[in-house]
């Protein structure tokens, strides 16, 4: 075969780069590993007759950066098809969507033709099931998850979820073992896996997992979040608010890390500090209660009982349900010498099935 000249052959190469499309370039960046190219490329595609394969692939770039939300309204824009519906239900699932997590399933298992979509698909209605507490439903959608595709890291991150859920935490244990052999690259498998290290106070076991996966996923708040718990574990509260600090730098909005600073620095007895983290969480979050009561604690030990009281009513109004909350309120009252508001907070908290404050209303012949 005769050879071009150089000159010749650029002119080629050149002209065959010019003419890609978008859609195109954006593909073979991602390809070689520039993310923030490709997703600079597959936005230039929106306009493009490539759109929707361009908002599937731009909901993938997020849904891997565990940016849920942003991945789910990317999704939502795209055509319907087995793949867009499978990881459109995977973020769902993972924003605590879950009704709609479950159409979103059920649409793509109907649709899906690659097996991978097919699994994943099945994946999230095994999860659906376990969040519903219907564990017979969910582990056959792991079974059918892990038929239909045999190599699936995340089915049998399913089934670790659901072993774990019945109280099997060694055979969940097995299954995240088994994520991570089919997908050594997987994030949920490392997160899992360390979790459940952390729950049984193996905090080695954990740390070495989590430092694994960050290896792999540098940018994964929930790694880091996850690695901050098992330093605090270890003892390491230097390491583990770095850990915290880490995961705040990736997503401000991680409400979790801030809270968790706030217990250290509770604990080390700098409740100013602590008091001005858990702000810092109700602040970005102002609708979720763990902050305020968060704060509650830190008042409390601060000696601040006013302030305390405040904060643990906020938490109340935010999350009724709460017995403990109604409980905490009810100490400081008795604190306070206040036996009226006491015993009223006492009932409340015993009426939500409390079981403390339910004995002492037994003790002293009063209904809930």
């Amino acid at each position: 075969m005769k050879r071009l000249p150089i000159t010749l052959l650029f002119t080629v190469l050149a002209a065959t780069i010019v003419g890609q499309t978008p859609y195109k370039k954006g593909v073979d960046a991602l390809e070689k590993g520039l993310t923030d190219l490709s997703a600079d490329y597959f936005k230039q595609a929106l306009a493009t007759a490539d759109s929707s394969n361009a908002r599937l692939q731009l909901g993938i770039i997020c849904e891997n950066a565990e940016r849920y939300t942003e991945a789910e309204r990317w999704l939502s824009q795209a055509d319907t098809t087995g793949a867009t519906m499978a990881h459109l239900a995977l973020c769902r699932a993972e924003l605590g969507l879950w009704g709609p997590a479950k159409q979103a399933a059920e649409k793509a298992v109907e649709i899906a033709t690659d097996k991978t979509d097919l699994s994943s698909a099945m994946s999230t209605l095994c999860l659906y099931h376990c969040h519903n507490k219907s564990y017979t439903n969910a582990e056959m959608w792991a079974k059918r998850a892990l038929e239909a595709n045999h190599t699936s890291a995340r089915a049998f991150n399913a089934a670790g979820i659901v072993c774990y859920s019945k109280g099997q935490d060694n055979e969940a244990i097995r299954q995240f073992r088994q994520a991570l052999q089919a997908d050594p690259d997987n994030c949920d498998a490392y997160f899992n896996l360390g979790t459940m290290y952390c729950l049984r106070n193996n905090h080695e076991s954990a740390i070495n997992t989590l430092r694994k996966g960050l290896q792999r996923h540098r940018n994964s708040v929930r790694l880091y979040n996850c690695l901050g718990w098992a330093y605090r574990l270890r003892g390491d509260k230097q390491k583990a608010i770095e850990c915290y600090q880490a995961a705040i730098g990736l997503d401000s909005l991680y409400i979790d890390a801030y809270n968790s600073m706030g217990q250290i620095y509770c604990e080390q007895g700098d409740y100013e500090r602590a008091i001005a983290m858990h702000r810092q969480a109700a602040k970005k979050a102002p609708s979720q209660p763990e902050a305020y009561k968060h704060m509650g604690r830190a008042y409390t030990f601060k000696g601040d009982y006013a302030a305390a009281i405040r904060n643990y009513q906020k938490a109340a109004e935010l999350n009724s349900a709460d017995g403990e909350t109604y409980s905490l309120i009810a100490d400081l009252y008795e604190r306070q010498n206040n036996p009226k508001r006491e015993q009223a907070n006492r009932k409340r908290a015993a009426k939500l099935g409390h079981t403390d404050s339910q004995s002492w209303c037994i003790k002293r012949g009063i209904k809930w």
